[in-house]
């Protein structure tokens, strides 16, 4: 039985995909500097971006291997859930957001129509006649909230005022502020020197959120 916060998950993700700036802030998990999409012909545009995979109903991890298997990158971020059926519970792996994955690829160097017609795949969240990349960040940030087995821990994503510590370095089990996430993974942290706030950039790997 799929809840209707659940389906609303689906549907927040096409409109921060396509740019509205309070749709992913509404999934509870990331706060950002900016969520509208650079056009396509954008410097950044000529590398690797990703996009949002539309599936077809339950067919999440048969997109993904296909996808895969076509030497596409991709990203399937999935929840532990329990499910009730002829009076038995019982544990389930899906899809975070059922009905989507996300698909990394160069639009301007590689042939992307192809993952329209792949096995599973419903269509790429798209605009006239090009898809919509996922803002800048987007992905880095689940990526980095994302264990070994691909389930996603919202709880652990980072957003600007979050108290941390950090775990190694010349700073190491300094506690600060988080006060910005870049986009390469390097993130700034307002850390109290002789009673003054002073920012500082370290590696995402380097502080726990406390």
């Amino acid at each position: 039985m799929v809840h209707g916060h659940e389906r609303g998950h689906a549907k927040l993700l096409i409109l921060f995909a396509c740019g509205g700036p309070s749709a992913f802030r509404g999934l509870s998990m990331l706060k950002m500097e900016s969520s509208v999409a650079e056009p396509l012909d954008s410097q950044d545009a000529r590398s690797a971006r990703w996009y949002v995979v539309q599936t077809h109903q339950h067919c999440e991890v048969l997109a993904e291997r296909h996808l895969s298997s076509q030497n596409f990158r991709t990203y399937l971020p999935k929840r532990r859930r329990t499910v009730r059926h002829a009076r038995k519970i019982r544990p389930v792996c899906s899809a975070y957001f059922e009905g989507y994955l996300f698909v990394s690829f160069d639009i301007r160097e590689q042939r992307w129509s192809p993952i329209n017609s792949t096995v599973g795949v419903r269509k790429l969240v798209m605009t006239d006649c090009a898809p919509i990349p996922v803002p800048f960040g987007v992905i880095e940030t689940l990526l980095s909230a994302t264990d070994d087995e691909g389930f996603l821990h919202p709880k652990s994503l980072l957003e600007p005022g979050q108290k941390i510590r950090v775990t190694n370095g010349p700073f190491a089990d300094q506690l600060g502020t988080l006060d910005y996430v870049g986009r390469s993974g390097a993130v700034r942290i307002l850390i109290d020197v002789m009673n003054r706030s002073v920012p500082m950039y370290i590696d995402r790997d380097q502080l726990l959120i406390t």
